[in-house]
């Protein structure tokens, strides 16, 4: 049997197995929309250690790591430190964020902050930008499992039926089993994935270079300057990678979909106990980035698309059978955080923008209904982005940071600053979104100022905190004695 053809069934054999898998829970009982939408409220540790595991290893991590070592060199090793102050921040928000859930019923992001500044139009704000966002992160999922899956196949099977086959899959059980079928799915996904890159991110180095180290002086050697910053670029220098991991590290809990995903913590301390040891994920980023070096060496032409690094390099070292555990590990690392994002996303569309204006007075019924249909939706307009706007994976999700880093203020402070307002809230947002699409539009990231290179996002962060605070100050009231309506005096 041909390679490609035992490359694709190996990886199909993943997809429908996770896609089962995904499946069983909706199939069982009915479930109402707080089970669909955060798991019942009932995660235990390792529930939840696996849901908010699986938004790390996507298709970022498994293609966009090894390609940004592949093309970039140095600029790369951010990834190894992002999530570790990322998890810092996530020890004390996610455990505030929580009970607030349960206590009062709230299911997404939007709703979180309409809670915290009683501002039903904020909320909308808030949901608008959250779909904007999440959409290319969808995307960027879509476009890594159909990169992996022509890779796998030797160019037989292109992108395009491989994505409309797998999301119609994902689609099929977010559709019936919600957050409880992703939880189940990224069990599957999260073990595999790690399994591939550990073993193939050591044995890849040792195979050409006898070593992991002997690769590092076989590259300093053929590539001097590579491995020290700006790498193979002009201009990702020391204050971008600092300001890239403030950034990315303070806005990793900020997208839309963890607050659920918070919410279907059983308590508190769930989401603590995660925090502690999810950082040994951290370790696993550097396994496809080891990969990305040794292919500069290995590999005799350039390749046209550096995320495929990963992939190229075991395709060109094993037979079919192994490179089609690769992809069904890629493909499941693309499709499970996919299938989080789309549920997120159609919760954003109705609780968090159609409940807010025509559809006060909704059942929770029809929000289920129209939540399970937005999901088909969604992902016929993943698809189409997917299909037609493709671009370099982590460029797609470095902008999404930059987007939703801009809620940190409003959503931390709100949780824990007293003197927050909501005018401030406004302002602040508003000013930091413009401000993301005008560097990054205007192709100002990085931002040049003072001889140095910051991070658009984070350049946008400053000016946002900045206003908020400011802000706050000067239109925060103090609560009047007697007053039965603190909350409401405080956040005008």
């Amino acid at each position: 049997m041909a390679n490609d053809v035992i490359a694709l069934l190996v990886i199909f054999a993943f997809i429908i197995v996770a896609t089962v898998v995904g499946m069983i829970p909706g199939m069982k009982k009915k479930l109402d929309l707080e089970e669909w939408a955060v798991g019942g409220r009932s995660f235990g540790r390792w529930l939840s250690w696996f849901v908010l595991a699986g938004e790390i290893y996507t298709a970022f991590a498994f293609l966009g790591a090894s390609g940004w070592a592949y093309s970039r060199g140095a600029p790369a090793f951010y990834m190894l430190g992002y999530g570790a102050l990322a998890y810092v921040v996530g020890y004390y928000v996610l455990p505030k964020i929580s009970p607030l859930g349960k206590q009062f019923g709230l299911m997404t992001q939007p709703d979180l902050v309409e809670h915290l500044y009683k501002s039903r139009t904020l909320a909308i704000l808030t949901a608008i930008i959250g779909v904007a966002f999440l959409l290319p992160y969808l995307q960027l999922q879509l476009t890594g499992l159909g990169l992996i899956i022509e890779t796998c196949s030797y160019g037989q099977l292109t992108r395009v039926p491989a994505m409309m086959i797998a999301f119609v899959l994902v689609a099929s059980f977010v559709y019936l089993s919600g957050l409880k079928g992703v939880a189940a799915t990224a069990v599957i996904k999260d073990v595999t994935m790690m399994a591939a890159v550990a073993f193939f991110g050591l044995y890849l180095p040792i195979h050409y270079f006898g070593s992991v180290g002997g690769m590092f002086e076989a590259l300093d050697a053929a590539k001097p300057g590579f491995l020290t910053l700006p790498g193979g670029t002009k201009n990702l220098d020391v204050s971008w990678t600092m300001s890239t991991l403030l950034l990315t590290g303070l806005g990793f809990y900020m997208w839309p979909h963890f607050v659920p995903n918070s919410f279907s913590a059983r308590n508190p301390n769930v989401l603590r106990h995660n925090a502690v040891y999810l950082p040994l994920y951290q370790i696993c980023f550097l396994f496809p980035m080891l990969i990305g070096f040794t292919a500069i060496l290995v590999l005799s032409s350039p390749l046209k698309t550096p995320d495929m690094a990963f992939m190229t390099m075991v395709r060109e070292t094993f037979p079919g059978w192994a490179l089609g555990l690769v992809g069904g590990a890629g493909a499941l690392a693309c499709m499970i955080p996919a299938a989080d994002l789309l549920l997120s996303t159609s919760m954003l569309c109705t609780r968090g923008i159609y409940c807010k204006t025509i559809g006060k007075d909704a059942s929770p019924e029809k929000v289920a209904f129209l939540a399970r249909a937005a999901v088909l939706v969604l992902t016929c307009i993943a698809l189409c982005l997917a299909i037609y706007l493709p671009n370099m994976l982590v460029n797609l999700l470095l902008t999404g940071y930059s987007g939703v880093t801009q809620f940190f203020p409003m959503i931390v402070l709100g949780l824990f600053w007293k003197k927050a307002t909501k005018l401030g809230a406004y302002i602040g947002l508003i000013i930091g979104e413009i401000l993301v699409f005008v560097l990054i539009l205007g192709k100002m990231d990085p931002f040049a100022f003072a001889g140095m290179n910051f991070n658009a996002g984070f350049v946008a962060l400053v000016v946002n905190m900045t206003c908020y605070v400011l802000i706050s100050l000067a239109t925060y009231r103090p609560v009047e004695a007697g007053s039965n309506n603190s909350y409401t005096s405080q956040r005008l």
